[in-house]
């Protein structure tokens, strides 16, 4: 049996605590009379805990060795151990849990594996790279894996297969029992229910088509289109929205990076206002909620990768949770990018806006990477709000026209005025104390 990787002994008491310590957990949340698969069960002590509970159990390895030593070392009469060969499960007829403990790091490919489990219920654990990260090197024991996984990782390569995250769980170190949350843990577990039966033959990949929706004006754009369009998944693939739109809007994942620690501070200072409400409703979201820092009281709440991030862009420029929203989606491959409610805009409020410059340059990033975005063309967002002509700087004294050409490119065809704007007008357009809604105005008029 492989070294580094088998917890080998014929008795309980030579399996590493924190090995014990998960069926132990997942034995007393299972159901007692469920029908349980257990894959990579190794050399069958944690089917046999869990069939210790009440529980009917098949536990599967690719190892013949470890089964053979479960057989002799861990029998029960409602334990039956076979060999499965190879990370998928389609042969395997359904039961009403599934258990995957140290299981998909060892997987080059784990999405057919997800998918084809057959089970109401999956309980399953990963390394978390935040903590232990990932190297192959001989000798230790990542020698046998492919990779460990933010929390966040974990959270979208289940959803990807059709599973929906309503339990965190987190073990610390070798000798850890299980608990709530996973924020330092070295080893994450979820508790997740079949949603969707992926098709056999679909590949797990990053949505195309992102909708990024915040609190701004323009969210009400978000709306009209999605009631006109007959539901949100004719517009894009997935929706994502920031702070309180979570407990608004049906959605994918929702963007809260505000530490809740902050957050319960705020609340208890005004347990009347909007932040204590939003507290009270993040503790039972089922949506995942991306944050900073998690927290064992919010179940729901998963880190955002700020380590693969900046690694993978390259700059750590981020002062608000849009700012973190479009980074991410241009982190894990998005094609489209359409943005509500995302407009950075607040009368006689013009320093609230400083978040605005952080979002266009994420955007700005974007583009470069050829991801398509769409503004509404009432958000101020990227002036997307005012004249053609007055997003160009400098051009006071023509009229400007961009004509699309048919290979992509733009032709420009100018004008001059006739009539100049007033030293008035002029200075009005150069006053920046106004809040950008207001700004441009004398041009339009």
């Amino acid at each position: 049996m492989r070294k580094y990787e088998r917890q080998v002994s014929p008795t309980l008491d030579g399996i590493r605590r924190d090995h014990v310590a998960r069926y132990e957990w997942a034995a007393a949340k299972i159901k007692p009379g469920s029908k349980v698969i257990d894959f990579a069960c190794g050399i069958g002590y944690g089917s046999k805990i869990l069939a210790d509970a009440g529980n009917v159990v098949k536990g599967f390895d690719i190892e013949p060795e470890a089964i053979a030593y479960g057989k002799k070392h861990y029998p029960h009469e409602r334990v039956a151990l076979a060999v499965m060969d190879g990370g998928k499960a389609v042969n395997i007829e359904p039961a009403d849990v599934a258990v995957s403990f140290e299981t998909i790091e060892h997987l080059e490919n784990p999405e057919p594996f997800l998918k084809s489990i057959k089970a109401q219920i999956l309980v399953a654990s990963v390394p978390n790279e935040a903590v232990m990260p990932f190297s192959p090197a001989p000798g230790i024991t990542t020698a046998y894996h492919f990779r460990h996984y933010h929390q966040i990782e974990f959270h979208h390569l289940l959803a990807q297969c059709g599973w929906q995250v309503e339990e965190w769980y987190g073990q610390e170190g070798p000798e850890s029992e299980v608990t709530p949350g996973c924020d330092g843990c070295r080893t994450i577990i979820a508790v997740a229910r079949r949603v969707e039966m992926p098709e056999e033959d679909e590949t797990v990949k990053a949505p195309e088509h992102v909708a990024i929706v915040g609190l701004g004006p323009s969210c009400d754009q978000y709306l009209e289109l999605t009631k006109r369009m007959g539901g949100r998944k004719k517009l894009c693939d997935e929706t994502w929205v920031i702070n309180a739109l979570g407990d608004v809007f049906q959605c994918d994942l929702i963007f809260h990076m505000d530490d809740v620690r902050i957050q319960e501070i705020r609340a208890a200072a005004k347990p009347e206002s909007n932040i204590a409400a939003m507290c009270q409703w993040l503790k039972t979201s089922k949506t995942p909620i991306v944050t900073s820092r998690a927290h064992p009281d919010y179940p729901a709440l998963v880190e955002f990768p700020l380590e693969d991030v900046l690694n993978h862009l390259g700059h750590d420029y981020f002062n608000s949770t849009a700012a973190y929203a479009v980074a991410f989606a241009i982190h894990i491959g998005v094609k489209k990018i359409s943005l509500f409610g995302i407009d950075f805009t607040y009368p006689n409020q013009s320093d609230a806006e400083k978040g605005r410059a952080c979002v266009e340059y994420w955007l700005g990033m974007a583009r470069a990477k050829g991801i398509e975005i769409s503004i509404p063309n009432v958000s101020t967002l990227m002036d997307a709000n005012v004249l053609p002509q007055a997003r160009l700087y400098g051009y006071d004294t023509v009229d400007i026209e961009i004509e699309p050409q048919a290979d992509g490119q733009v032709r420009l065809k100018t004008k001059p005025r006739e009539t100049l704007p007033t030293a008035e007008q002029i200075e009005a357009n150069y006053d920046h104390s106004k809040p950008i809604a207001q700004q441009h105005q004398s041009l339009k008029e």
